[in-house]
């Protein structure tokens, strides 16, 4: 049996498109809901007659490596796809998927394919290979926007991949990626120090890889992914915190402390080039300036509180649910995009 946990905050009503699109596409999946204590009524419809799924409420922002660990944790498939609130399964995709596992032990994990709401194929976002302190330096310092076709962005983005042919991959998006339980029972699941999010599914990619783990793109495997939508909670000086001190953790976790240090000095660099190429828009400017500012001072992470634990003192609510079936005619969203 296929699981799939939906990590979910603040989605608004993606969430409830997503739900829907699984009752119709993929029935006879069991679904699990960790909602990290989102404050936008994402979870408005639910309580009605319809598609059953466990629920866990957790009291506070968890992070999405500790909620996604909730999640699985939490159910009985031997399969486990890890799937973005705001992406919708089309028909068949879910199985297709699954079909990448019978009989091949060799494959530990598998991503589908991602399309935007015009159906257009998110190169750049759905693959990615492992990043390198070359492609890194080239995201840092402009050099993907001066020089895109530059070989090292290229090789990060996977820009030159066929998408239209499965093979093995580095990194899939961890808003469809789906991986056997008993390889994220041998792995410990997620990273939870990369925190509220970012680099967690780089990371567990890249252990699943090292421990000798095949992984593959499966391109019958078509989801929409609609993309960014939780970003919108974030301002843009947090997310720039979150998502470098992360990227640094990744490097000083996988290539040392001396790659660390020069990712460090890199981030700094490219966040006050951005200042400066945003001098006359403040509200960017600042916010550039002042994460490199955090940097310099050794700013390391988030200091969110620790995953809750389902089985704690209240920590979270863990329940059955039912969610509202679709009432309207447009219940599929057509060609979709991809976290």
């Amino acid at each position: 049996m296929v699981s799939i946990v939906i990590v979910n905050w603040n989605s608004g009503p993606l969430l409830e498109r997503c739900i829907r699109s699984l009752h119709e596409h993929a029935a006879g999946c069991e679904i699990v809901v960790v909602d990290n204590n989102s404050m936008d009524g994402s979870l408005g419809f639910a309580g009605h007659a319809g598609l059953q799924c466990q629920l866990i409420r957790n009291p506070e922002n968890a992070g999405f490596a500790a909620a996604c660990n909730q999640g699985w944790r939490s159910s009985t498939g031997e399969l486990i796809l890890f799937l973005n609130p705001d992406t919708e399964s089309l028909p068949g995709a879910v199985a297709k998927l699954a079909e990448n596992f019978g009989g091949r032990p060799a494959i530990w994990a598998a991503g589908g394919r991602l399309l935007d709401e015009a159906g257009n194929q998110q190169t750049g976002f759905n693959l990615r290979s492992f990043p390198s302190l070359a492609s890194a330096a080239a995201e840092l310092l402009l050099l993907d926007e001066i020089r895109p076709n530059n070989r090292w962005t290229r090789r990060y983005r996977m820009t030159d991949w066929d998408y239209d042919a499965p093979g093995d991959v580095d990194q899939p998006a961890a808003a469809c990626l789906m991986v056997r339980r008993s390889r994220l029972e041998e792995l410990g699941g997620f990273d939870e120090r990369f925190r509220p999010a970012w680099f967690e599914d780089v990371d567990l990619c890249k252990r699943m890889r090292d421990a000798g783990g095949r992984i593959v793109y499966e391109p019958g495997a078509r989801f929409l992914h609609h993309g960014g939508v939780s970003l919108r909670s974030l301002g843009k000086e947090e997310f720039l915190r979150y998502y470098h001190a992360n990227q640094i953790r990744y490097f000083e976790k996988h290539c040392g402390k001396a790659a660390a240090t020069r990712i460090r000095r890199l981030v700094i660099a490219g966040l006050r080039l951005r200042a400066l190429l945003f001098i006359h828009r403040k509200p960017l400017r600042t916010a550039y300036w002042n994460a490199a500012g955090a940097f310099v001072r050794g700013f390391v992470g988030a200091g969110f509180s620790p995953p809750a634990n389902p089985e704690g003192n209240g920590r979270a609510e863990v329940r059955p649910h039912a969610w509202a079936h679709p009432t309207s005619k447009n219940s599929s969203a057509g060609p979709e995009g991809q976290k």
